[in-house]
């Protein structure tokens, strides 16, 4: 009986593993929370079989090579796996990544109603890692077979992520989400993640403004990595030190004192480069400060320029959040544009550089 189970990022994967807990693990490590959203083709190729000319960019790319050699090895579809398998369950966490995973995979399940019949989702109440860690090895994660209900969820919910505004995603808030019962929390904390009415900025890039107010001053002492400090669990190592780099690298920074940038894998290749950065003393500017103060907002001294699900953020759309959804402005002035386009990252080599960064 082979069992497949699937889950969104590596340490949840490497203690399935560990664990025996099924023959074939496969981590799907698409990041949604940050950058511009794959097109729809692109995200249907990536569940494709592998072909001749597809080396990297598969689903199957960071599945463990030994445990797929008694399937005939790692170029099967999504689908196709699915259905060769015996049993197939989904265990995705709590963090907003792991539940856009979800509603992602359950909007192209929907047209496969057959198969997806028999999958059974894992209702995990702690990032995917953490229940792992936290459960008996005696005891299973209570699970729920996919039904109908659960694949039209995951297509309402995915399509309003896709939109070009956040209006449909907030109207999620009035719809009955108990089926997938972490897709509220997610809702709530993406919303945060929405310019602030007063600041200008999301939730994370104020906590980092509030951890230096607090008296930490190094960018290790800011970063996701240290989850009991930094709290929000939206953005990972590499999206917060590029959030970073946004707050001290802006015409008017709000973050003073980095030697070394941009946070990047030529930076983390670089020794020396990676010790200057690592030793950056930071501290609050002037327009940090007032911005905790909430006597100034970001936005207005600073051009946006980011993207938050299928909307594109910038200062003449500036789509903001305070317990509310409050659209642009469209007598707002606006600031110059961007002078250093968003930088996609290479997925590729990010868990093999993170491990070389903190060691």
């Amino acid at each position: 009986m082979t069992r497949l189970i699937l889950v969104a990022d590596d340490p949840s994967a490497g203690a399935l593993r560990r664990g025996g807990f099924a023959e074939l693990v496969v981590p799907i490590l698409h990041r949604f929370v940050w950058g511009p959203l794959p097109s729809e083709a692109e995200l249907s190729a990536y569940l494709l079989p592998r072909g001749a000319r597809r080396k990297r960019g598969h689903w199957l790319d960071f599945a463990s090579r030994g445990d797929f050699l008694a399937v005939g090895g790692r170029s099967h579809g999504f689908l196709e796996l699915v259905d060769r398998c015996d049993s197939v369950e989904l265990w995705m966490g709590t963090r907003p990544n792991d539940q856009l995973v979800l509603i992602w995979l359950l909007d192209h399940l929907r047209d496969h109603a057959e198969i997806a019949t028999k999958i059974v989702l894992r209702h995990l109440d702690s990032p995917g890692f953490e229940a792992l860690v936290r459960q008996p090895a005696d005891r299973t994660i209570a699970g729920v077979a996919l039904s109908r209900e659960h694949l039209d969820l995951g297509r309402l919910a995915w399509q309003a992520f896709r939109a070009p505004t956040p209006q449909a995603w907030f109207d999620l808030l009035k719809q009955d989400l108990s089926p997938l019962p972490q897709l509220r929390r997610c809702v709530q904390e993406m919303l945060d993640e929405l310019p602030g009415v007063v600041t200008g900025l999301g939730a994370s890039e104020l906590r980092l403004l509030e951890l230096l107010s607090a008296g930490y001053q190094h960018p290790s002492d800011l970063l996701p990595h240290h989850r009991e400090r930094f709290q929000r669990r939206v953005y990972d190592y590499w999206e917060g030190g590029m959030l970073l780099d946004g707050l001290a690298l802006a015409p008017v920074p709000a973050i003073s004192g980095l030697a070394e940038w941009p946070f990047s894998v030529d930076m983390h290749d670089s020794r020396e480069r990676l010790a200057r950065y690592k030793a950056s003393t930071l501290f609050l500017s002037p327009l940090g400060k007032a911005i905790l103060a909430g006597e100034e907002d970001f936005s207005s001294h600073n051009p946006i320029r980011r993207w938050w699900g299928g909307t594109g953020l910038s200062n003449a759309n500036l789509w903001r959040w305070h317990a509310v959804l409050i659209a642009p402005d469209p007598d707002r002035p606006d600031v110059d544009e961007c002078r250093e386009p968003w930088r996609p990252i290479d997925w590729g080599v990010r868990e093999e550089a993170y491990s070389a960064a903190w060691a």
